[in-house]
């Protein structure tokens, strides 16, 4: 009996064991693959991981260009912002320049123009204008051509026919017919233009050396002040008379100094 049982573990032991061994070689060969497929599977993956480095590679390419045409965008719109910037600030700048000044402005800025153009011409008229440097050997010419109503006298008095007095009289009265023309006797600068009640229109000039020269009962004047004329230029014409010499008649008031005191015209003109 016991030897029995023995035999009948050890033949069931041995079934088992077969059992168990066909079991895994069953599950072995319903799990594993052919070499064949598992190539297969393996040169798919790699296809499949070339196509996703492709994709990679392409993504990158396209983004670096977009990126690349996003900024040459972005500097032709900063070119072109750029542009229409400068455009408004010059129209800007036109605007302002165009822009009306008010009218007080405008005014000074056109005598602020006319200023420079008078010193302008002044300095040329300056410099193309003959040197003064009158003294007592210059030689004189007369204003006008006439005969002498009133005397140069300084020490002794001078009737005076319209004054009914006598007077010290520090010019002289050279007859002329009204509208005679009135030449400049030596070269000068026109110091001041003035209107007297005695002598009228009065223009006095700059001989240079202290000297000047007065030119009184003129009208219709051709000089201005700081203008620098030769000799024998007309400064203007005879005038009628002031009422202070209304019964001498039409006449040429002349005048000289020296540093400011009176001397005698008739000294420095020919005979």
């Amino acid at each position: 009996m016991t030897k029995n049982r023995i035999a009948k573990y050890t033949v069931n032991a041995a079934l088992l064991a077969v059992i168990a061994a066909a079991g895994i070689g069953v599950y072995q060969f319903g799990t594993s693959k052919p070499e064949k497929n598992v190539r297969e599977e393996k040169e798919l993956v790699s296809m499949e991981e070339g196509r996703s480095e492709d994709a990679e590679e392409e993504f990158s390419v396209d983004a670096d260009t977009s990126h690349v045409e996003a900024d040459m965008e972005n500097a032709g719109g900063n070119i072109l912002e750029e542009k229409e910037n400068t455009g408004i600030n010059k129209e800007e700048e036109q605007s302002t320049d165009t822009e009306e000044l008010p009218d007080d402005q405008t005014r000074i800025t056109e005598e602020n123009m006319q200023e420079v153009q008078q010193d302008t011409e002044t300095a040329a008229g300056a410099a193309a204008a003959p040197s003064l440097n009158f003294s007592e050997e210059t030689q004189m010419e007369w204003p006008v051509n006439g005969n002498i109503l009133l005397d140069y006298n300084m020490d002794q008095t001078v009737y005076f026919p319209t004054l009914d007095q006598y007077k010290l009289n520090p010019a002289i009265a050279v007859q002329a017919v009204e509208g005679a023309p009135v030449l400049a006797s030596v070269p000068g600068t026109v110091y001041s233009i003035e209107e007297n009640v005695q002598t009228g229109t009065t223009v006095t000039m700059e001989l240079g050396s202290g000297y000047q020269a007065v030119y009184g009962q003129l009208k219709d004047l051709a000089v201005e002040e700081g203008q620098t004329i030769e000799k024998g230029a007309v400064i203007g014409y005879i005038a009628s008379p002031t009422k202070y010499y209304s019964e001498e008649g039409s006449n040429l008031y002349f005048a000289m100094k020296k540093d400011g005191e009176p001397v005698d015209p008739i000294a420095y003109l020919p005979e």
